[in-house]
């Protein structure tokens, strides 16, 4: 079953809160772990997030687009702004997609919501993948960076 998504609020959205305003914001790619696992049956977890807001003791906002894993199944969320220690980056492959204005994160927004997937049998980085390759045709990354991004993030 092929799923347009149907944007909805995740678990914990907090955007009503710490919504996203007019300003540039550096926006980014991030894999789960420092390193891809050598066993191909456990795929990292990718989403691309960038920073709403800045709180007290090193917590963050962060803007979030994923396709979300939910047990053996998977769902689109958006909005769906999280409270995130900032250490994950440190925690995690973080790469820079570059700084985006808010203009360029709404079409993302928009180039995320077309991208179909099978909430059974799509993976976040199949669905990642498919969702960089429609910001190359945008042009809102670069070839260059996503070939980077493929090295370092397989996504098959």
């Amino acid at each position: 079953m092929t799923n347009t998504p149907i944007p909805t609020r995740g678990t914990g959205d907090v955007s009503l809160e710490y919504g996203d305003d007019r300003s540039d914001k550096e926006v980014f790619l991030q894999a789960a772990g420092l390193q891809k696992d050598p066993d191909p049956n456990k795929p990292r977890h990718v989403f691309i997030y960038w920073v709403n807001a800045t709180l007290t003791g090193g917590t963050e906002v962060w803007d979030t687009t994923q396709l979300e894993p939910h047990g053996h199944w998977h769902q689109y969320h958006y909005p769906n702004a999280l409270k995130v220690n900032s250490a994950e980056r440190r925690r995690n492959q973080t790469i820079s997609l570059g700084t985006f204005t808010s203009e360029q994160r709404e079409q993302l927004l928009e180039l995320a919501a077309d991208v179909e997937y099978d909430e059974l049998a799509t993976e976040s980085r199949v669905w990642m993948h498919n969702l960089l390759a429609k910001m190359v045709e945008e042009k809102l990354i670069s070839l260059r960076l996503l070939s980077t991004i493929r090295e370092e993030v397989p996504f098959q």
